[in-house]
């Protein structure tokens, strides 16, 4: 199933389901008059269907869950897409993967995890956005359901037992922490988690004396408007070369295996315009996220777009210079200290769409990132976001 089927079968058949579900469900709670002390919690699962980088920004609060004196498990709840972001993070106890290619598949695979997960000590649904998963929640039973609501989603009141106002105007690691304090406990601070982390991940810093830059230009099939142009990237790391006058500088591409032959390309015109200073690889589709990640642990530079590589590279503890348009940098970068980011966004009247909008208003014409690789550039008189 593409995205947009399942987008429609949340939006349809989970609406219906909370119809029919929610007065039953307030009734039965008032009868069981069931405890909800999440202090006694030993069981918790997490569910994330789409986007890895979420799971990657909530690092603070999960690690923070996990290290609970009275937490025996984490389980996460995920797709065969955000799997390998759960593996590299090392933290769960257990990932349970829902299969999203046929209904069949998907039907089947969530049986198992309600079976799984029957009478849960506590289900955390990290889809702000979504209806089924919040259907889900409900039907495993358990005996706390947090879950989050935005100023619309005024269905959730009454079906999870635990509910934080997520305003999608703010960045989300403010919500994704108050999971950790409503458990009675604090996020993790930047620092420790920087260095649990990298241990885990068995992490060493390049020492061959060179400098590396990666560039992780692409990101998944959900709003591929974030990207930049090749010949934008050419002019951006024309000009950081600049900082390294004279050395020859190792650039490394990163991406998944649908993104080969685009980094190839772009591979071929850092070749061609920049000359002999430069080294190129392209390690797309060559190894698997956690490789990557640790090759990125490695990094003296990471330049990205709003993408899981971003997030991972931050999580690195490793400077970072990042393009956006289409997302908020102030809702999804958590501060950092040490001024290590530097960050490329110019606010348009469209800006953010992503999650905002259920298709950019620009239809792909995304000058928000023209403007965030070269705020010079010129806006057109007629902008994209103004409907004909």
């Amino acid at each position: 199933m593409n995205l947009r089927i399942r987008l429609l079968l949340d939006f349809y058949l989970g609406g219906m389901l909370h119809a029919a579900l929610k007065i039953p469900t307030i009734l039965l709670g008032k009868m069981m008059g069931r405890n909800h002390d999440l202090s006694k919690c030993r069981e918790i699962a997490v569910m994330k269907l789409l986007g890895g980088g979420s799971l990657v920004i909530a690092y603070p609060a999960l690690l923070a869950l996990k290290r609970l004196p009275q937490v025996e498990k984490l389980t996460v709840v995920t797709t065969p897409a955000i799997k390998p972001f759960a593996d590299t993070l090392g933290i769960f106890d257990e990932i349970i993967v829902l299969r999203e290619d046929s209904l069949l598949h998907l039907g089947l695979d969530s049986l198992k995890a309600l079976a799984r997960l029957f009478r849960h000590d506590a289900i955390i649904d990290f889809e702000v956005h979504s209806r089924l998963t919040t259907v889900f929640s409900l039907i495993t039973c358990a005996r706390n359901r947090v879950g989050f609501f935005t100023h619309i989603s005024f269905w959730r009141r009454g079906i999870s037992t635990h509910l934080l106002f997520c305003n999608v105007s703010n960045g989300i690691y403010y919500f994704y922490d108050q999971v950790a304090e409503i458990f009675g406990t604090a996020p993790v601070g930047e620092q420790e988690c920087t260095a649990t982390f990298r241990r885990q991940l068995a992490a060493n810093p390049a020492d061959d004396g060179q400098t590396h830059l990666a560039i992780a230009p692409t990101c998944s099939g959900l709003s591929r408007e974030r990207m930049l142009e090749p010949s934008e990237w050419l002019d951006i790391l024309a000009k950081r070369l600049e900082k390294y006058p004279g050395e020859t500088v190792q650039i490394h591409l990163f991406g998944g295996p649908s993104d080969t032959v685009l980094l190839d390309e772009l591979s071929d015109l850092l070749l061609g315009r920049l000359g002999p200073r430069v080294v190129v690889s392209n390690h797309a589709g060559k190894t698997k996220l956690t490789e990557s990640v640790r090759m990125l642990s490695g990094m003296t530079e990471v330049l990205c777009i709003d993408s899981a590589l971003l997030h991972f590279s931050r999580l690195l503890g490793l400077r970072t210079i990042s393009y956006w348009g289409p997302t908020d940098p102030r809702v999804l970068a958590r501060p950092r200290a040490g001024n290590i980011d530097e960050i490329h966004y110019v606010k348009l009247p469209c800006s953010p769409c992503i999650h905002v909008s259920n298709q950019p208003p620009c239809k792909g014409n995304n000058i928000c990132m023209r403007l965030a690789a070269n705020p010079a550039a010129t806006v057109p008189l007629n902008p994209p976001w103004v409907l004909q």
